[in-house]
């Protein structure tokens, strides 16, 4: 059987230019991460540095991990920080931000990821005796869970002013920022030079094993550093680790991106009319979102579409199908087929 992978662009495999950059390393290119002697993590991070504006960065082993020691870098214990109630780091990060940075968690809505900053005045707290202090706020773009939405600079350049006004740090869950930044044909440093900190991934759209970056000043860099180690993170020979990514940040590939996002819209076009009770968002990026009548059991659909070799995920009624480098146009229209064919076996029986 055919087996087409929507599940995430986390099940990238890497390219040949990145086994190959593996292959050129010898122990010269490799030492004690920890101690700062790791060659091949060295130029990753100032690579990555230079890449989105910051002064330094850090290589982490995951996303949440590095939103995890950003969050711990730029807070105190007993803070607020205030983070869209949809937001990767509320829902899916295992509520590390209290369990392990010992902070209150304020949520806020937002119309699809975007927000008016200055709505959020009334949240701010940092002059009460009795209430902690409002230190930090997070975004997230592209927004995973309103269906990788490529949130806008104006957004960023009013929460900087937002948060300048209130004395407050921002952090950027960037994680896939450069589909973002693809798809708005803008350079990545024009987000990110609105935040005090970023994290992105490696290991999503940019197609390498393992491995997220931490990015921000020199002072929250060193501070992340010890946090790293901390939480477990401190990674001894990591230019294994390191190599591919030197690849993955070349401005081809990340222009590659754009491939996994006209795949998104092929698939969107491809399942928009199909006369099912099915809602089909428009897509920003690499993520489609489709939605389902409110009492459809989603287990049963996934449950058929993995037995027609579709993987896929659910969240909150909805299906979401990722586009990402292994996946062409002859698979796409493929799967839209597939997929259409067991949404119809689903209504019939539903």
């Amino acid at each position: 059987m055919r087996i087409i992978d929507f599940r995430s662009d986390t099940v990238t495999k890497p390219s040949p230019e990145m086994w190959n950059k593996l292959k050129t390393l010898d122990n010269s290119n490799l030492g004690d991460d920890v101690e700062g002697e790791d060659p091949t993590v060295n130029e990753l991070e100032r690579k990555a540095a230079k890449l989105v504006g910051k002064e330094a960065a850090i290589l982490a082993s995951s996303g949440t991990q590095g939103n995890l020691i950003s969050l711990l870098s730029q807070t105190s214990p007993g803070d607020e920080i205030l983070i869209e109630e949809r937001s990767h780091i509320y829902k899916w990060e295992v509520g590390g931000a209290a369990r392990l940075g010992g902070l209150m968690v304020r949520t806020f809505p937002s119309n699809k990821g975007s927000f008016i900053p200055s709505k959020l005045q009334p949240l701010i707290r940092h002059k009460d005796i009795h209430e902690p202090v409002t230190s930090l706020i997070c975004l997230e773009n592209t927004h995973n869970d309103h269906g990788g939405i490529a949130l806008p600079i104006s957004l960023f350049k009013e929460t900087e002013s937002f948060a300048n006004k209130n004395n407050l740090k921002i952090h950027l869950d960037g994680a896939r920022i450069f589909n973002a930044a693809v798809a708005l044909n803008q350079p990545v440093t024009e987000f990110t030079k609105f935040v005090d900190s970023v994290q992105f991934c490696l290991s999503k759209g940019l197609s390498c094993p393992i491995g997220s970056i931490l990015a921000g000043s020199s002072e929250m860099i060193n501070k992340a550093r010890k946090f790293r180690k901390m939480v477990g993170g401190g990674m001894r020979q990591a230019g294994i680790i390191a190599a591919m990514p030197l690849v993955a940040l070349e401005s081809k590939w990340i222009a590659r991106l754009a491939e996994d996002q006209k795949n998104a819209f092929r698939l969107y076009e491809g399942l928009l009319d199909s006369g099912l009770k099915i809602n089909v968002q428009k897509p920003d990026t690499n993520i489609l979102m489709v939605g389902f009548p409110e009492n459809a059991p989603m287990s049963k659909i996934i449950e058929l579409l993995n037995n027609d070799g579709i993987k896929t995920h659910d969240t909150d009624q909805r299906i979401r199908f990722v586009t990402h480098y292994g996946l062409n146009e002859d698979d796409v229209d493929y799967s839209i087929e597939i997929i259409l064919k067991t949404f119809k076996k689903f209504f019939d029986s539903f």
